[in-house]
């Protein structure tokens, strides 16, 4: 799998990622209107399923393991709890900065 390819990926999804935690915070502050749900699902849709792509695909060279979830923050979630050596540390690097501080759950993303 070409560098290009993995990193095109991964900033793919975490685009998605950032909308969908815009239409979470709306919806938490019970700001989300009927046509922003209307055009926000899809989104959400796309995304967990870009999010199991990048999870199976890409995780797994970047990882060098196989999945046991479906989805990429439930695995790098395993990494911080359970893990050690660098897969922890690239699992804590991502969520500490591509997740955690967009994330409106003051207890972060990856937990």
């Amino acid at each position: 799998m070409s560098g290009l390819y993995i990193v095109g990926a991964v900033y793919i999804l975490w685009l998605f990622y950032l909308a969908v935690m815009s239409l979470f915070r709306a919806h938490h502050n019970g700001t989300l209107s009927l046509p922003a749900k209307c055009l926000g699902y899809p989104i959400l849709i796309v995304g967990v399923l870009l999010d199991a792509l990048v999870n199976i695909v890409v995780l797994t060279v970047v990882l060098f393991e196989r999945p046991y979830e479906w989805l990429v923050t439930k695995r790098l979630a395993r990494h911080i709890k359970h893990g050690g050596g660098w897969r922890k540390a690239i699992a804590g690097w991502i969520c500490r900065h591509l997740l955690n501080p967009f994330d409106p759950d003051q207890r972060g993303h990856c937990r």
